[in-house]
């Protein structure tokens, strides 16, 4: 997460820069428009997830240089800082494996959630860059298409269990235990997990979006358009599938609560953002 948080300050530093080297010649070049936009509300993590998955909101807010070709046409580059949310939601959710408890002997660690609810939250910077076509006039029709890279700034996951039954099956003996709770066996109610890291890869997307355009003077315009921003890659790497629910050998009685996205139920995690657009302009 380091890594995406330096690469992002670097980005944004390099952005503001080249705003600034823009806006020396402001005055002189009327080619030039800056923007700021905020946007929303849908914005959320995408994936499969074998259980139901409920888009979450978010918000963006950045800033735009563009540069006409033409009366017409332009290009532009710019910095924004976008939040995204999801829950996954599971009415039952099972999982066994082999492991060791505290005497150091094997066994099989079965559970079952049920109604599990994990609220998953990330943080980006993205850098986008694209082309736009407009119609003359003062009311002006727009389409503006391009694409995104994106650098994970946050990212954190919490997880409600409203019950969950967990057993160990002893092969060796030929025993399942359903209790006692000390080891780790048992039924436990209403559970929540602390928020834990979620450590996300960079995001690339394409962009997509068209409205109105209208000018306010002769230098101001204010954009309101409908925007989709849809993610191409993965953006969550995972070495193995991890079980959602881990046994701690250690200390039975707190188990370790992974998110849904380590685990076999859920992959394919892509940013997903749509909504309208709203952008305050000087040229």
């Amino acid at each position: 997460m380091k890594k995406y948080i330096c690469t992002s300050i670097k980005s944004i530093a390099a952005i503001t820069a080249l705003f600034a080297v823009c806006l020396q010649g402001y005055s002189q070049d009327k080619k030039q428009e800056l923007s700021i936009s905020v946007a929303g509300p849908a914005s959320f993590l995408k994936y499969h997830s074998g259980g139901g998955l409920v888009p979450g909101n978010g918000i963006s807010a950045g800033i735009r240089y563009s540069y006409y070709l033409s009366e017409t046409l332009s290009i532009g580059v710019g910095v924004e800082y976008q939040t995204y949310n999801s829950d996954a939601k599971y009415a039952f959710l099972s999982g066994q494996y082999m492991t060791t408890d505290a005497e150091n002997e094997n066994f099989q660690f079965r559970y079952r959630a049920t109604n599990l609810r994990e609220e998953q939250k990330l943080g980006y910077v993205n850098i986008p860059i694209g082309i736009q076509f407009e119609t003359p006039g003062t009311s002006q029709l727009y389409v503006a298409a391009g694409a995104k890279i994106g650098f994970a700034t946050s990212g954190t996951y919490e997880s409600k269990i409203q019950n969950l039954t967990t057993s160990g099956y002893y092969p060796q003996y030929n025993v399942e235990l359903l209790s006692p709770a000390f080891a780790g066996f048992g039924s436990f109610n209403d559970i929540k997990s602390s928020k834990q890291d979620l450590n996300t890869e960079v995001s690339y997307s394409v962009t997509f979006e068209t409205g109105l355009k209208q000018k306010i003077g002769t230098r101001s315009s204010f954009y309101l358009g409908a925007y989709l921003d849809y993610g191409l890659n993965n953006i969550y790497d995972k070495s193995d599938n991890k079980q959602v629910v881990q046994y701690n050998p250690e200390l039975p009685v707190q188990f370790q609560y992974n998110s849904v996205l380590d685990s076999s139920f859920a992959h394919d995690i892509r940013l997903v953002s749509y909504g309208l657009k709203l952008r305050f302009a000087i040229r």
